[in-house]
């Protein structure tokens, strides 16, 4: 991982978009409520402010890994000491309102300071690593300098807690909200735990004069000159020769980085350490090499990393240079990060094509268009790489996937470089391929409205798989009796998906071999569902209305693009398999549903449209036997369809136009059978077509006859 990085960091670093952004000891504070605590020029506490967890996770903080953090302090000892802890109950305060909490809290004695409560204080590391501070003229420095200077050191927390306990009874005259009352309380007094009271209350720091200071300590802008100071002080110290060392990374003499390898908090994976091996651990000291002299590398070099990944991960590059990625081995999900290198800022929406096209559907996705979502993203994404490729035709698109092991440990999954003229060259092929959709209509019923008569029905509109998609869609698994659910493991691999969707080479053998696994997968997985869906629209014209139809629906719309996708991939074109045997074999089973229906309206129901069907129609009924073995699903249906083509023959026009229709194109589909050649046997290939002419639209030689 970290030499995969270094490679990013240096594509950053030749565009001049590597900057002073992170620094190992600079971080986030994490999600937690807060309480801020406004501090004047003579270190009194003047103000309070409570912030959510949100708010608290944007904030910063200086610290040595878990330890001397500042201005963030956890304060683990309750400001009271334990005799005021005993005068609350903690299951009495549960039940208690909010005037009883209020008036419980004022009774305490706010005089008498726990002595163990020694958290709130700048530690001597902190002091150190942050002498800069007090050195600079840097005027969006100026609170942070304040805050060290009035801050208490070691010992000389006590008047400063008396402070704030001063403040906080004030305060508590006019409080009327349930949830800082039970973060008072927790702050004062704890809450008791294995006979110990702890409180565990995050509380921030910042100045209280605000009107002198251009910003506040809390402040991005301290946050961004901070670091910028800190790296400049720390390129700035003179190493002798013998201070340098050998970077594991680079090979060059360098300063080495001192005490551990930065942490970045990266979106979908959380907390990560770039590189950790702990002293503490005997089995990892075997050599004597511990921490980072295991994996020695330079201190600017480790920062760099630190940087690149800062920048391709930042909240305004999501969709560009970074996205969530489905796992194929777990139900984990996935960093995917990816960037042109001759041009990292381009904002072409590629990690979005890389990984989950549907996200960018819009909300009324239930209805049918005439441009696909893929279509109008690949415009996008097509049109920012051509500028670069302009520039530099040989520019190569660099692709990571990082997955997560367990809380501490992170690595990539998947990496590949391909050429930029490819990439595009493959996202042209793949929306060609989406468009080898035959005539289906996926209907879906909508509740009716007051007032209507009837209710209406509209159509799921198509979805183009991404990898994230296929990943997800080649989990699912769907039974003979309906249950579906989704498996930890997929049945393809990331670098199948990868394979698939940006080939390196078409044509050879590995190519071939690839489509016709897939092939063989997408019509195992899809093949019940689909019949089972088809069956459904040729009973009662469309899916129920509900969640779950959309959710079957989607998936449909899935299955189908994969099926269209892989025809065209193999040469399969739909103007040619439309007119194939498998395609009218599959018109010719939905056609034997729509009779079978016919008959049970007219003889079974009295022709009421209304009451309920059988469970399995006809044609869905021999489905599974014909798709593997077509004489002998013909030969089954052959038998069950005597009696309703001759009930169609004697029924007149006027009472069932719908069964004559289909006694007419039953004809013309046999005929069309009949002049190809029924095999024994249908490849996964003519399964697919089967599949999809079951759920095409029956067109007829006529329009007229048609509509």
């Amino acid at each position: 991982m970290l030499n995969e990085v270094l490679e990013a960091s240096r594509d950053l670093a030749h565009h001049g978009l590597l900057q002073s952004t992170t620094h190992p000891d600079i971080k986030n504070v994490g999600k937690a409520e807060c309480l801020v605590i406004e501090i004047d020029q003579n270190g009194k506490a003047h103000g309070f402010r409570f912030l959510t967890k949100k708010e608290t996770a944007a904030l910063w903080k200086h610290s040595k890994g878990n330890h001397n953090s500042f201005p963030a302090i956890r304060v683990q000892h309750p400001l009271l000491a334990s005799t005021e802890s005993k005068k609350i109950d903690d299951a009495e305060w549960k039940k208690a309102n909010i005037s009883d909490k209020r008036e419980a809290l004022l009774r305490l004695n706010f005089s008498a300071v726990n002595e163990k409560c020694e958290e709130i204080v700048i530690s001597d590391w902190s002091l150190k690593k942050l002498e800069a501070v007090s050195n600079t003229e840097e005027s969006s420095l100026e609170a942070l300098k304040q805050l060290i200077h009035v801050f208490p050191r070691q010992g000389g927390q006590g008047d400063f807690i008396r402070g704030i306990l001063e403040h906080t009874c004030q305060m508590l005259l006019g409080c009327n909200d349930d949830g800082i009352l039970n973060y008072i309380k927790a702050l004062l007094v704890g809450n008791e735990k294995n006979g110990q009271y702890i409180a565990n209350c995050m509380t921030y720091y910042d100045v209280y004069e605000v009107s002198r200071f251009d910003n506040l300590v809390s402040a991005k802008e301290t946050q961004s000159s901070l670091i910028a100071l800190l790296n400049e002080s720390e390129d700035s110290d003179d190493a002798g020769d013998e201070a340098l060392l050998v970077s594991a990374l680079t090979g060059r003499k360098t300063k080495g980085i001192e005490s551990k390898y930065p942490n970045p908090n990266l979106p979908i994976l959380g907390l990560t350490y770039l590189y950790s091996k702990k002293a503490d651990i005997p089995c990892l000291a075997r050599y004597g090499l511990t921490s980072v002299d295991a994996f020695p590398a330079g201190q600017d070099e480790v920062i760099k990393l630190n940087d690149t990944l800062a920048f391709l991960t930042s909240a305004d590059r999501e969709g560009k240079t970074w996205r969530l990625m489905g796992s194929c081995i777990s139900d984990k999900p996935q960093l995917l990060i990816a960037y042109l290198e001759d041009d990292p800022k381009n904002d072409a929406l590629l990690a979005s094509v890389l990984s989950a096209l549907s996200e960018y559907e819009t909300n009324d996705e239930y209805r049918e268009e005439k441009t696909s979502y893929y279509e109008v993203l690949c415009g996008q994404v097509i049109g920012g790489i051509e500028q670069v490729l302009k520039g530099n035709p040989n520019t190569q698109v660099e692709l990571l996937i990082l997955e997560s092991l367990d809380a501490g440990r992170k690595q990539i999954s998947y990496e590949e470089r391909l050429s930029a003229k490819l990439f595009v060259d493959n996202l042209k092929l793949w929306d060609a391929a989406f468009k080898n959709w035959p005539p289906v209509e996926l209907r879906l019923w909508q509740k009716k409205k007051a007032g209507e008569q009837k209710g209406t029905a509209t159509v799921y509109g198509k979805i183009c798989p991404g990898p994230d998609e296929m990943c997800r869609l080649f989990k699912y698994n769907y039974t003979r009796n309906g249950v579906s659910e989704m498996l930890k493991h997929s049945a393809v691999s990331i670098s199948e998906i990868y394979g698939l969707y940006m080939p390196r080479n078409r044509g050879t053998e590995n190519w071939n071999q690839l489509l016709d696994r897939i092939m063989e997968i997408t019509v195992q997985k899809s093949g019940q569902f689909l019949s089972d869906i088809g069956c459904v629209l040729n009973a009662t014209y469309a899916l129920p209305s509900g969640n779950r139809s959309k959710t079957r629906a989607r998936q449909a719309s899935l299955f189908i693009s994969m099926l269209s996708i892989l025809l065209y991939l193999k040469d399969i074109r739909k103007e040619n398999y439309m007119k194939s045997v498998a395609y009218n074999v599959g018109q010719f089973l939905q056609l034997a549903d729509i009779l079978h229906k016919e008959y049970h309206i007219h003889e079974r129901n009295g022709g009421n449209r209304k009451n309920p069907l059988p469970s399995t129609l006809m044609g869905n009924d021999v489905f599974l036997v014909a798709a593997e073995n077509p004489i002998e699903g013909m030969n089954r249906l052959e038998e069950r369809m005597k009696i309703y083509i001759g009930w169609a023959r004697l029924m007149p026009t006027e009472k069932s136009g719908c069964a004559k229709w289909a006694l007419k194109r039953l004809e013309e589909v046999s005929a069309s059978i009949a002049e190809g050649n029924l095999p024994e046997r249908f490849t996964p290939e003519e399964k697919a077509q089967v599949l999809l002419g079951y759920l095409a639209k029956i067109e007829g030689k006529d329009e007229k006859d048609a509509e």
